[in-house]
């Protein structure tokens, strides 16, 4: 028998693989940044303000939740900075609803592009994710204008301090899209679930303290529990580290001019309104004092930062997970 001597298998070299794959990513993202343009532009497609209302419908919604919740918690005669307090939770909430709501369906109606082109699927959660966090960059512009209206009746707002709050967006963005893929590739395979993720977001907006305040909860066990159950949630994280810096450095210096007076009235230092002793023996309520000490909280530390970037993480991982272990059947659902 002859001996055939086998052909030799041909290799790619490294310098061509890495060109091939800037070619790539070179176009995917082109592709994605205009994804990014169609879905701003659908977005406000048939409105005469256009892309204003990315500025307006967050304040709406604050001014709405102002008049509601503000007269019936009784949030808005004690703070003078609540409408501040609600901006905060709700703009950072709703970058996350409107990033996993438009991820939700991306790659189903994607299909013409995924079916007749080589795109990667990352592209398609990633343009609704940027294009959340463009929505969100205008939203601060209405953020800006409470502000500044609460630094007109006497409070102090603006400091160097709120840029800290920006650092918290990297694990924000990574943590909505951790979340977009995960959802994504679920809708592939099961369409109901857009249904279930809508009521879903409805439980979440109500267990995220964004129109009213954790120091609510007392000291019974049905409150901790709750209270167990909202710190469980990851944006209460993400709201309340964002909180932290830009509504608590405004209501910093009101809730420490209060905690003074009580300390004042009372015949005891400050130090000793931190102690449920302390109260008791005084006779203060206690939903007053937590209030006012909750207010006069500094923004947040090296402990709150490693959270919310280890939450970010951890949803990114499962996410790019669930994405490589279900995309090579995508093709035969979408």
């Amino acid at each position: 028998m002859e001996n055939k001597e086998k052909a030799p298998i041909y290799k790619e070299p490294f310098k061509e693989r890495a060109i091939k794959k800037l070619r790539d990513a070179k176009k995917n993202a082109n592709i994605t940044r205009e994804l990014v343009k169609k879905n701003i532009k659908i977005q406000y497609r048939n409105s005469v303000i256009g892309i204003f209302w990315t500025v307006l419908n967050p304040f709406l919604n604050m001014l709405v939740m102002f008049f509601v919740f503000g007269s019936i918690l009784g949030y808005s005669d004690s703070d003078p900075t609540y409408a501040l307090y609600l901006l905060c939770g709700n703009i950072i909430f709703n970058m996350m609803r409107g990033a996993t709501s438009q991820s939700l369906t991306s790659l189903v109606q994607n299909r013409g592009l995924l079916t007749k082109n080589k795109i990667s699927y990352y592209v398609f959660p990633l343009s609704n994710n940027l294009s959340a966090l463009v929505n969100f960059l205008f939203s601060c512009i209405a953020l800006l204008g409470v502000m500044l209206f609460v630094w007109i009746q006497g409070e102090a707002v603006f400091s160097w301090n709120i840029l800290i709050a920006f650092l918290m967006l990297p694990a924000l963005f990574i943590f909505n899209y951790g979340m977009s893929m995960i959802l994504a590739a679920l809708y592939v395979f099961f369409r109901d679930i857009q249904h279930f993720y809508t009521v879903f977001l409805t439980l979440w907006t109500y267990l995220t303290p964004i129109f009213y305040k954790v120091n609510r909860f007392k000291n019974s066990f049905s409150d901790q529990l709750i209270m167990t159950i909202i710190k469980l949630n990851p944006m209460y994280h993400f709201v309340d580290n964002f909180r932290s810096v830009i509504y608590r450095n405004s209501a910093c210096t009101v809730r420490l001019n209060e905690l003074n007076a009580l300390a004042t009235e009372y015949g005891v230092s400050v130090e000793s309104l931190h102690t449920i002793s302390a109260l008791k023996d005084q006779g203060i309520t206690e939903a007053h004092i937590l209030d006012v000490l909750n207010g006069a909280s500094t923004f947040p530390g090296g402990k709150e930062f490693l959270t919310i970037y280890l939450i970010g993480i951890v949803f990114f991982a499962i996410g790019v997970t669930v994405y490589n272990l279900t995309k090579r059947k995508y093709i035969f659902y979408i």
